[in-house]
């Protein structure tokens, strides 16, 4: 199965729970207290209200500065119930820089399954129980409350079957001190179709959207084809090239030390890793945007050997935490928890990086690093 195929399966299961939730939960809300009774207000602000909210803060979020959706992946990458292979298709996603269009395609579509939930749901307790709509408050009265449902009610103001009237909002309002109303000749499941249009208006159709959207962005963008670029041997010489720090491909013999792995990996191969040193480390430190130790790793005085990925360009934040400490940085490349060859523009962007630190070495297995690669 393609990588793609893999986070689709992931997309499925999201989409599903996601699903059910929205079933669940409509329920529990809909069939209301033992009378039958279910708090209007309540109800639109959960299902009405907050669906449409949402979708506007996603729109908002879109056109800030630079969106942080890169950091979900390290909380995916955690969930023990994700299997081993759609992590690695995860990773992957993000190496191709493909990561956060497939997570707001797959957000979209979970909410949307949430919503078509709700909705489900809630046709089904109106289909086979009778429930009663009632309003509460304190401080509110029907005048307060009919020019709100009203200016809900606007984008479907041609349907007068589901606009609210003075009448129905002062019938439908509960009174503690009395449960007359409740056995009244009042028509309390009247608010049904209101609830239905609004959850269809504000909930299902700008989900539709950004469904659509979110997936013909994502669909649009190209498949990832790795390439080799042939270089012709210059005809004329070229300046000097960049400086670039020296590569150790013999493995380093530390007596004392600890393992801090910069990323997430299977445990199968953080083992094989941390029985490839003739010396087992002091103690194996998850540190980085994956990993909670990062400051008991900064306290622990001992040398590290850090273990990072090839594909992940050094950023600052690794700079900072190797300004603190001190050791051997080990590059790894791997794919489902294989170890396979570095490519050589990865080697050297991270050789370029230990260029500018003063107490890192570089250090990379030879079996995983293409020839061409090798420098002294």
């Amino acid at each position: 199965m393609s990588e793609l195929g893999k986070v689709n399966q992931l997309k499925i299961g999201f989409i599903s729970l996601f699903f059910i939730v929205g079933l669940m939960l409509s329920a529990g809300v809909v069939s209301g207290d033992e009378l039958g009774r279910v708090n209007l207000l309540h109800f639109i602000a959960l299902f009405v209200l907050w669906p449409f909210v949402s979708c506007i803060l996603l729109i908002v979020s879109k056109v800030l500065p630079k969106a942080q959706s890169l950091k979900i992946l390290p909380l995916l990458l955690k969930l023990p119930i994700i299997p081993a292979s759609q992590k690695s298709a995860l990773t992957q996603l993000k190496r191709e820089q493909r990561f956060a269009p497939w997570l707001m395609m797959c957000s979209q579509q979970s909410v949307l399954a949430f919503s078509l939930g709700c909705l489900v749901s809630f046709l089904m307790v109106l289909l086979f129980s009778d429930v009663a709509f009632v309003w509460r408050s304190t401080l509110l009265s029907a005048s307060h409350i009919e020019p709100v449902l009203r200016f809900i009610a606007l984008p479907w103001q041609f349907f007068d079957a589901g606009l609210p009237n003075i009448a129905l909002i002062e019938a439908t309002q509960e009174n503690r001190f009395t449960q007359s109303n409740t056995s009244s000749n009042t028509d309390f499941g009247a608010w049904w179709l209101y609830l239905l249009m609004a959850q269809l208006v504000y909930a299902i159709v700008p989900r539709i959207l950004s469904s659509m959207f979110a997936t013909w962005r994502f669909n649009r963008l190209p498949s990832y084809q790795p390439t080799e670029v042939v270089i012709k041997a210059p005809v004329n010489p070229q300046p000097e090239q960049t400086p670039l720090a020296k590569v150790n491909y013999q493995r380093p013999n530390l007596k004392d030390y600890n393992l801090c792995c910069w990323l997430a990996m299977p445990p199968a191969l953080l083992e094989k890793i941390k029985t490839s040193y003739q010396t087992l480390p002091a103690n194996v430190y998850q540190v980085g945007f994956h990993g909670k130790d990062e400051q008991v790793a900064l306290d622990d005085k001992r040398p590290q050997i850090l273990v990072v990925a090839a594909w992940e360009p050094p950023m600052g934040e690794l700079k900072d935490y190797l300004t603190q400490s001190h050791g051997v940085i080990e590059l790894i490349d791997h794919k489902e928890g294989d170890l396979q060859p570095i490519a050589s523009h990865y080697v050297d962007e991270w050789r370029r990086f230990c260029l500018t630190l003063d107490d890192w070495s570089l250090f990379i297995d030879r079996d995983y690093i293409d020839e061409e690669s090798q420098h002294d």
